[in-house]
């Protein structure tokens, strides 16, 4: 028998549970340090609507916990896209967990699939955002039997590698450099350079970190977002929300909060905003001006960033989700990744799995002939291209 067949059915198996709010301090003080990705403090900062909430999973074992599993519950689409195009979206609330559960066995891992199916119940679904290929959880998500009765697993784009930066104690930018290749580390000089000498103007870098000086960030980052295809193309982007604001000055308050513009003449043309946790810095977004494209404003920003935080006690700085050639170049090390869909069998989950598993195939398989024609990546260029000139700004309406 599976062994989460044998979980389910066996009565001393164990059981995990939905934690209460009030729960959350003292379950916190009893986990090893987490990371903000599953930290409970820094999920709550994204409750800023009603249709938002927390489950948090715990499996208790005489008054401490064997496993932790919290899980950001909020209103979202399943998306069916051929590459960059969106043909369906199917309204869904979504369970979403980035990493993987801390458990401190596979058993106890295991077990948390009937709890989880149980919450998410037969209409939502369960979403595992960048998780190990070399975790506990990436194996059991690949056994699909083990998920018989319970959720269609449904693997979300290719594998990819995770970027990372790490650095020993006192490192500093200089032995940076020396970590990548040499090529990396002239183009890397001849950018900044370039940059210096050839944009124009009075060039300076602001870093933001305190709550009153959120306004400012978001006001400069609101000015180069609207310019970008991200934008005009995909409706993504940063804009100066309240609640994006609220978010921003709970991290600050936390101290978490590390974010950064390039201006040039007082005009900001780059920006980054992340978030500091131990000696560990994620990069959550970033964004430059496409008039200064081939400037590269953001690999400049990125020689202006780097040693402010190595500075500051940073020694890995974690480019998240996600790969590029921008993040290749940049990073000195990488494990590999990937996300996942749970949707729950039956009605109407089967139907919606079967149809995004079709998408998928479709998809990957018309990009891939698409990227041995070499179409694929004019494609891209040329949609962009057309999405930021096309757009007409506040200005020009």
């Amino acid at each position: 028998m599976d062994t989460i067949a044998t979980l389910a059915a066996v009565t001393d198996a164990p059981a995990w549970r939905c934690a209460r709010v009030e729960e959350l301090d003292a379950l916190a003080a009893h986990l090893p340090a987490l990371p903000l990705e599953l930290d409970p403090r820094w999920l709550a900062t994204r409750l800023d609507s009603p249709g938002k909430s927390l489950a948090v999973f715990v499996l208790d074992s005489s008054g401490a916990p064997r496993g932790y599993a919290p899980f950001f519950v909020h209103p979202t689409a399943l998306s069916y896209c051929l590459g960059e195009q969106t043909l369906l979206t199917v309204p869904v609330r979504r369970f979403a967990l980035a990493g993987a559960p801390l458990a401190d066995d596979e058993a106890a891992l295991a077990a948390l699939f009937p709890a989880l199916h149980a919450a998410v119940g037969p209409r939502a679904v369960a979403f595992f955002e960048g998780v190990p290929r070399d975790s506990a959880l990436a194996a059991l998500l690949e056994r699909p039997s083990l998920m018989q009765g319970l959720f269609h697993v449904i693997p979300y784009g290719p594998c990819y590698p995770r970027r990372l930066i790490t650095l020993p104690e006192g490192a500093g930018y200089e032995d940076y450099l020396k970590t990548l290749g040499a090529k990396t580390r002239q183009d890397l000089r001849r950018t900044r350079k370039r940059f210096l000498t050839t944009a124009g103007g009075e060039i300076e870098t602001r870093r933001y970190r305190a709550p009153e000086e959120v306004e400012a960030f978001l006001d400069a980052v609101a000015r180069v977002s609207r310019k970008t295809y991200q934008w005009h193309l995909l409706g993504l982007g940063l804009e100066a929300t309240p609640a994006l604001a609220a978010r921003l000055e709970a991290a600050a308050r936390t101290g978490w909060l590390r974010a950064y513009v390039s201006f040039v003449d007082g005009e900001p043309v780059a920006f980054q905003l992340g978030y500091r946790d131990g000696d560990t810095y994620y990069a959550h977004d970033i964004g430059y001006d496409p008039a200064l494209a081939k400037l590269q404003p953001g690999i400049f920003l990125h020689t202006e960033i780097l040693p402010d935080l190595l500075a500051d006690g940073i020694r890995r700085f974690d480019f998240l989700v996600g790969d590029s050639l921008h993040k290749q170049r940049l990073s000195n090390h990488a494990r590999e990744e990937r996300h996942y869909y749970l949707i729950p069998r039956g009605w109407p989950g089967t139907p919606r799995a079967w149809g995004l598993t079709a998408i998928n195939a479709l998809s990957a398989t018309l990009g891939s002939a698409l990227e041995r024609s070499g179409l694929k990546a004019r494609l891209k260029r040329l949609l962009r291209r057309r999405a930021v000139e096309h757009a007409t700004t506040p200005d020009e309406a």
